[in-house]
């Protein structure tokens, strides 16, 4: 047995070559040999998330709440499991409900799907990401159909008796556009309806029109187009105002850079936002006739006045409208068409302008056709001496059939 020191010198010796090797093992744990940055130990740990403001986000859409599913995973991946993402689907709401979750900023992510639902967002500060329907043109157009073998050809041929089949209120392609198409008429109208119960009311027959996208019914061969609108903007995804910059910039980053089988299951892609000004006014203008129409009895008048029609005064002035029959129509200085207009309160106005203008107005024509017409004019005040008035814009003019 050895001594004492020698017992002593082994335990302290063996002491050293233990901590020597722990010392290597803990390096090699905690320190990468070919960065000597990355720790090894946590390489399973997954990379710092961002994090937002909010501690929860509502995503509101207009659709299957499944389809949204794997965008919900991917950004809780991206912002932590400790926010509280919740979808808001209604597939049957009405645009009205929609329209009050957006003023209400109850929406924090707003798949809009309709140009109404967009026009709502950006008017209540919601800030542009990304398109919906990516696959699809950027603008699209409203369509008025009959029967292949009606016998309705043209808008020209609706009575007051025409059934027209419309759809909600504020949707664009089935009500907006149309009622802008339509004013002047008096028709019978069945509204409320979503696109395939439109098409399926002309199909039976049970409304003699109807009014819905025109990709929809351009290549049924039950159908025939009779009127193609104006183009309309796509819908978009919005962010709500109410989310701070930071987390706005997050979330745009986060919905424009996630996996392509992602975004093309929720619908949206990355694009500019398409320009909804002229949509807008169109808009305006439908929603200044539709306070006078009545949709509880029919026929119903997509128009606020003629000028044998029985309209207080006060509406004319307050919806800043002229409204006026055409009883004469000359040429100044070889170029400026002037229109001898004979408002209701039997006054004469001298409306002028350019032909560039006269071509933009639906239903001019080259102006020879507007001889006793009904004209109405918006937003133009006639000047108190000449009672002249100075046509600029084309949509500040309207021609009733």
């Amino acid at each position: 047995m050895g001594s004492p020191k020698t017992n002593q010198a082994f335990i302290l010796t063996l002491s050293a070559i233990l901590s020597l090797s722990l010392f290597g093992i803990m390096v090699y744990l905690f320190v990468n040999p070919k960065t000597g940055l990355i720790p090894l130990v946590f390489s399973e740990i997954k990379q710092p998330i961002n994090r937002l403001d909010t501690n929860s986000l509502t995503i509101g859409i207009l659709g299957k709440s499944e389809d949204y599913t794997p965008l919900v995973d991917y950004l809780k991946q991206q912002f932590g499991d400790q926010i509280t993402i919740t979808i808001d689907s209604k597939i049957r709401e009405s645009y009205q409900e929609v329209k009050n979750k957006l003023a209400t900023k109850k929406w924090d992510i707003a798949f809009t799907l309709s140009p109404m639902i967009s026009v709502a967002a950006k008017d209540n500060g919601y800030v542009w990401v990304a398109r919906m329907f990516p696959q699809s043109p950027p603008y699209y157009q409203s369509a008025l159909f009959v029967q292949k073998n009606s016998s309705i050809q043209s808008i020209s041929d609706f009575k007051n008796t025409t059934v027209i089949a419309l759809g909600d209120f504020n949707s664009a392609s089935s009500f907006y556009m149309p009622t802008y198409d339509l004013f002047g008429k008096s028709l019978w109208v069945d509204m409320g309806h979503r696109g395939e119960v439109i098409q399926e009311l002309v199909k039976t027959g049970k409304a003699d029109v109807g009014a819905a996208s025109y990709e929809a019914v351009k290549n049924d061969p039950n159908f025939r187009v009779i009127q193609i609108s104006r183009n309309i903007p796509g819908s978009g995804v919005y962010l709500s105002p109410n989310l701070s910059d930071n987390d706005q910039k997050l979330i745009t980053k986060a919905l424009v850079n996630a996996p392509a089988n992602i975004q093309n299951q929720a619908n949206y892609g990355e694009d500019k936002e398409p320009d909804f000004s002229y949509f807008i006014q169109i808009s305006k203008r439908a929603e200044e006739v539709l306070k006078c129409a009545n949709f509880n009895q029919n026929p119903v008048n997509f128009f606020c006045s003629t000028a044998s029609a029985n309209i207080p005064e006060s509406l004319t002035r307050e919806s800043n409208q002229l409204i006026g029959i055409v009883n004469g129509l000359s040429i100044v200085d070889n170029q400026i068409t002037r229109l001898t207009l004979q408002a209701k309160d039997q006054k004469i106005y001298y409306v002028f302008l350019n032909p560039q203008i006269l071509n933009q107005i639906p239903n001019a024509g080259s102006g020879l056709n507007l001889q006793n017409k009904t004209l109405v004019i918006t937003g133009v005040i006639p000047d108190p001496k000449s009672n002249q008035i100075v046509i600029n814009d084309p949509n500040q003019i309207q021609v009733l059939n």
